[in-house]
């Protein structure tokens, strides 16, 4: 403090600058504070996004060597391992798909038709968003929802021919495993068989499949030459079914495996 000239005290300009340093200090503090938060509040989140994001496109590729190794067994290998790094993650075997083929011969012929069960392998993170194996393909839902096909089944159309190969999954042991640990899922198959070989003509082929993603399995067959409908939509925790229809077709071959899978 020191006199002024009307004898009054007033603060020096020593006591002026710590006054204005504390200040500016207090500012400085409180925006590098709400800098942190901000960064943190945002940062974190985004990273956890890339995080959940980066594990489920691992797992897709998991699943599309998964896929090829069906491949692989369906044509004679003895049997093919899949490792599989679950990161937070449920790895399982579901029983909410199944599918029916009904073939309709010309000229009054008998209906033949088949009906199984699916049993997909399915891996779940606990974020959200899953990926699929399923009569040879493979599918993928995000967190958000928009379920797409990322490998189709096999199966042929063409102008005079449909062929269908029907895989029907069998799983052993333990039906799911969870944690952050590797997985390596066992398959082998049985051979192959033609269950059905007919040229004489067909006024339809109808492939039914009850999936929690009919919209996506309809969009895959319609893009190979089926017209397809569903007619009985998904919901939250039960599955749909859409149908897809060949008609007028020449020559159907159907053929029948059983790919055995198991957690090791």
């Amino acid at each position: 403090m020191r006199r002024d000239r009307d004898g009054g005290w007033r603060p020096s300009a020593r006591t002026d600058r710590a006054v204005s340093e504390t200040i500016s200090f207090v500012l400085v503090f409180s925006l590098i504070v709400a800098s942190v938060g901000a960064v943190y509040a945002i940062g974190v989140s985004e990273l956890e996004a890339t995080r959940d994001a980066e594990r489920i496109e691992n797992a897709q590729r998991a699943f599309d060597v998964l896929a090829d190794n069906v491949d692989d067994v369906l044509e004679g290998a003895p049997s093919r391992g899949t490792e599989v790094k679950l990161a937070e993650a449920t790895l399982r075997s579901a029983d909410d798909a199944s599918m029916n083929v009904t073939v309709d011969p010309e000229g009054g012929g008998t209906p033949r038709n088949w009906e199984f069960s699916l049993s997909p392998l399915v891996y779940n993170i606990e974020a959200g968003g899953e990926i699929r194996l399923s009569n040879g393909a493979v599918l993928r839902d995000s967190a958000g929802g928009g379920a797409a096909m990322i490998r189709g089944p096999p199966v042929v159309v063409d102008d005079d021919r449909v062929q269908l190969t029907l895989i029907r999954q069998e799983h052993s042991g333990p039906v799911a495993v969870g944690g952050s640990q590797t997985v390596r899922i066992r398959t082998a198959a049985s051979r192959s068989r033609l269950f059905y070989d007919d040229a004489g003509g067909h006024d339809l082929v109808r492939v039914n499949v009850t999936t929690p993603y009919p919209e996506a399995w309809g969009r895959h067959y319609e893009s190979v030459g089926f017209d397809c409908s569903v007619v009985d939509a998904a919901t939250p925790g039960s599955s749909g079914t859409v149908s897809c229809n060949a008609t007028d077709v020449d020559r159907v071959t159907i053929v029948w495996s059983r790919v055995r899978t198991s957690f090791e």
